[in-house]
């Protein structure tokens, strides 16, 4: 997929603001941080995680997400061989950014493990919030439930308005299941990336 630079919002419901741009630190060293920029066969300025072989072969810039360049490569060989050798100078590319960033935040493992317990505990802070804001919205979804059960029971109609409750608070209630799930996730992978630093880091250190 060709990766244009453009910027996105998400709607978040409004009994829950979370800021999340600074809930963890800039993640680093992972290897489709680091892209091919390169002409099409019509001269487009193209930027992807992957090169064409005719693009290799005419040469090509390999640079950061923010757009930086880390290498300006000149016309390689032909066909799969060009390809083979610009992924392998991407990669190349990429551990060498991860490495220079490495040394630039942290000066000891105990520095990266220190960052690790922040980061992970804002976002479990954030999980924490979401989850109880969520309890309060099915408690009251349960109360609206029973109020309609009763209606039904004693022979009436469920009102308009209680149903208009149920509905809703059934939507608040699963985008609040679905945010939990994204952060939840987010938090293995944050854990997940810094554990990957560490190694790094101590294989570079080594």
């Amino acid at each position: 997929m060709i990766i244009k630079y453009l910027s996105g919002t998400a709607l978040a419901l409004g009994m829950v603001l979370i800021c999340n741009s600074g809930l963890a630190e800039e993640d680093d060293g992972d290897l489709g941080d680091v892209l091919f920029r390169y002409k099409s066969d019509n001269g487009s300025l193209m930027v992807n995680q992957s090169i064409p072989p005719d693009a290799a072969a005419k040469g090509y810039e390999i640079i950061t997400d923010t757009g930086r360049v880390l290498k300006t490569v000149p016309p390689a060989p032909k066909g799969e061989d060009a390809v083979k050798y610009a992924e392998k100078l991407r990669r190349e590319a990429a551990l060498a950014e991860w490495d220079a960033q490495l040394r630039r935040r942290f000066s000891s493992v105990k520095d990266i493990q220190s960052a690790k317990k922040r980061a992970l505990s804002e976002l479990q802070g954030n999980v924490s919030l979401l989850q109880s804001n969520l309890s309060g919205i099915v408690a009251q979804l349960e109360d609206q439930q029973r109020r309609a059960g009763i209606m039904e029971r004693n022979g009436n109609e469920v009102s308009d308005t209680v149903l208009k409750n149920i509905n809703s608070l059934d939507a608040e209630a699963h985008e609040l299941r679905r945010q939990i799930k994204a952060r939840s996730q987010e938090l293995d992978e944050k854990a997940a990336k810094y554990d990957r630093d560490i190694e790094r880091f101590k294989e570079i250190n080594s």
